[in-house]
């Protein structure tokens, strides 16, 4: 409790130094005199002080708003709406209240008022100083009297009358004053006094060793108005004397409610902007940690009306983003578990070729890893040349699917490689699938139905040659006449059968020796035309030949082509041929079309492959050496129909 008693008396004498030499810096500077008030001193310190702590709550308040832990313009913005709705009206209502005090103050000290005070206090002096000589007057004729009665006093029309010589002291009538005092005045001196009390003037004279004094009752409005007219006339005194003082008074009590408003102000805004924004920053840190992928994150801050509403939604919202992300985990290790369980190589790239991802056979294949992640997919592939080379012309060309052959890990590999571009997805999928094996068990059933062919066109030819060698030999031994003419037809049949079975030979050796094409760069529409014209006699042709730039190939292995597919049409039936070219994509495409009975459907499939024929003693090979001449010069041939073939070949 002494403490407390203590630390109080410490301030409030604090507040009393602080008042102190606050008010006589301001008598210093000023050169008003404010140190006879002792209320300029209090309310001076109490001033001060109250800045002091508006101020620092001013600052304290800004360093809150302007350095907090989050930022947002948004916050900026609410701020200064609330500041400047709440601030405006009243600073500008303080600034006109103060207008109008100090033009008001400024008004009432006018020097018209003060001519009206002064009149008012001249005339109020004159008034008294006529009636005290008029009082003087009647002194001068009483004092000449031996005795003076209450009667005398109603002759001379005063109130009392005191007389005082030496110790003797005559007194009559109403006169309030102490003989003594009159005693010590000056001799030959008028003393006026106004008694407020008794509403009396009293004039006082002395002469030598007497002394005389005479009271007058004035009227009490009189009197009232006198004291009236001097105290407005002190007050006046004051206010003028004090008119700078009281001026800055009232300006520092507007500009501490303009300050107290404007912390008010603060307050105010800074309250409702955290009840909008703390909620709002929530909300912006949650989708800042859910855009990193953090979805383990709940808006907790309290909310109402809207914004609870919307906190509710949003923390609705990610629960089921959390359930929709465990949903797609699962779905993506299910389908990582399906990728890395088939054969086919499944690699996975960007717009830019950065590799996403790859299964577990991409890795085995090719010696993928998580490290190689971001890295090039054609730099990856830059150990396998003829790999890489497909891919890119899979890229660039927009082809979907083809075909390859590379050496991976020193052995040979037959691969197909296929593109997958989708616009409903940004990446891009590479499916390259080994299919080895599948080669190398179709040429060996290829080269088994070749072996059969062969074994099935040499058996026909060799049954005439050994019933004619065994019929030389049985009519030899009979001795027959006619042996000569016997031998002479057994020997032409055989060497018909002979040159059937060399001419078979012929075939499959050109078939497995065709020499490499020795590409010079030719226009394929002239080639076309030399090549087809001279079978104008025997079928109806019609070209559609478009200007196409010239490309590098063998005319005589493509001559060959074109002839082989025109005999085929003729030998089929077909009375009209029509052949038209386009280029596109860096293509050149030759279509050749007939209107004969077209390709039976049960050897659509396998029409390119060896010894398949539709011709009874056809061999089968045709269309097997027309493709292979077609690879040679990198392209393709297919039909797109039972009547069309279709050649590309790269410009």
């Amino acid at each position: 409790m002494r403490r407390q008693a203590v630390k109080i008396l410490s301030i409030l004498l604090g507040i009393l130094v602080v008042g102190y030499f606050g008010t006589s810096l301001v008598s210093s500077l000023t050169g008003e005199f404010y140190l006879n008030n002792p209320l300029f001193h209090v309310l001076f310190a109490l001033i001060l002080i109250l800045l002091t702590v508006l101020f620092a709550i001013f600052i304290r308040n800004l360093v809150l708003f302007f350095f907090p832990h989050f930022k947002t313009n948004l916050r900026l913005k609410i701020f200064t709406a609330f500041v400047l709705l709440i601030l405006g009206p009243a600073l500008f209502t303080i600034f006109l209240s103060s207008s109008v005090v100090n033009n008001g103050l400024d008004r009432l000290l006018r020097i018209q008022v003060k001519r009206i005070v002064n009149i008012s206090k001249d005339t109020t002096e004159q008034f008294i100083q006529f009636i005290s000589d008029d009082l003087k007057r009647k002194i001068r004729q009483l004092k000449g009297r031996k005795n003076v009665y209450p009667y005398t006093l109603k002759v001379y029309g005063v109130d009392g009358f005191l007389k005082v010589e030496g110790k003797r002291v005559r007194k009559v009538g109403n006169i309030p004053i102490n003989p003594k005092e009159v005693s010590s005045l000056k001799e030959s001196v008028s003393y006026t006094f106004l008694d407020h009390e008794n509403k009396l003037l009293i004039v006082c004279q002395k002469e030598k060793r007497r002394a005389f004094c005479i009271s007058k009752r004035l009227p009490d409005k009189l009197v009232k108005d006198i004291e009236k007219l001097s105290e407005l006339h002190s007050n006046y005194e004051s206010m003028v004397a004090y008119k700078t003082p009281i001026k800055a008074l009232y300006t520092l009590t507007f500009t501490i409610m303009g300050i107290a408003v404007l912390f008010g102000a603060l307050w105010f805004a800074r309250y409702f902007e955290k009840r909008i924004t703390i909620p709002i920053e929530a909300l912006y840190r949650a989708t800042q940690k859910i855009s990193k992928g953090d979805l383990n994150v709940k808006v907790e801050e309290e909310a109402s009306d809207e914004l609870k509403h919307v906190i509710e939604a949003f923390n609705y919202m990610v629960e089921q983003l959390r359930a929709l992300k465990h949903s797609l985990e699962e779905s993506r290790r299910y389908m990582e578990q399906i990728l890395n369980s088939i054969t086919p190589a499944i690699i996975t790239f960007d717009v830019n070729y950065r590799l996403v991802s790859c299964n577990r056979r991409a890795r085995e294949l090719f010696g993928f890893s998580g490290e190689n992640r971001e890295l090039n997919i054609l730099e990856l592939l830059s150990r396998y040349p003829e790999l890489k080379k497909a891919v890119e012309e899979l890229i660039l060309k927009g082809e979907r699917k083809t075909e390859v052959r590379e050496e991976i890990n020193g052995r040979e590999k037959f691969l197909t490689v296929e593109l997958i571009i989708s616009p409903e997805i940004s990446d891009r999928i590479l499916i390259i699938e080994d299919v080895t094996d599948l080669v190398k068990a179709q040429k060996a059933q290829a080269w088994k139905e070749v072996a059969r062919r062969i074994a099935h066109e040499i058996k026909n030819p060799l049954t005439p040659i050994t019933l004619n060698a065994e019929r030389i030999r049985r009519q030899f031994k009979k001795g027959n006449p006619e042996i000569g003419e016997i031998i002479d037809k057994a020997v032409d049949s055989i060497l018909a059968e002979v040159e059937v079975i060399k001419r078979l030979i012929d075939e499959f050796r050109k078939f497995a020796r065709l020499p490499l094409p020795e590409k010079k760069l030719s226009d394929v529409n002239s080639l076309i035309r030399s090549s087809l014209e001279p079978y104008e006699n025997r079928v109806a042709l019609k070209f559609e030949l478009e200007d196409i730039p010239q490309i590098p190939l063998d005319r005589s292995l493509m001559r060959e082509v074109l002839i082989n597919l025109i005999e085929n049409s003729i030998e089929a039936g077909a009375t009209e041929v029509s052949v038209s070219t386009t280029s596109k994509d860096g293509k050149i495409f030759i279509v050749f079309k007939d209107n004969g009975p077209g390709i039976p459907e049960e050897i659509a499939d396998k029409l390119f492959a060896p010894y398949v024929s539709t011709k009874e003693d056809g061999w089968g090979l045709g269309l097997s050496i027309v493709k292979k001449i077609v690879e040679d010069h990198g392209g393709k041939i297919y039909t797109i129909d039972r009547n069309t073939f279709v050649i590309e070949l790269p410009v």
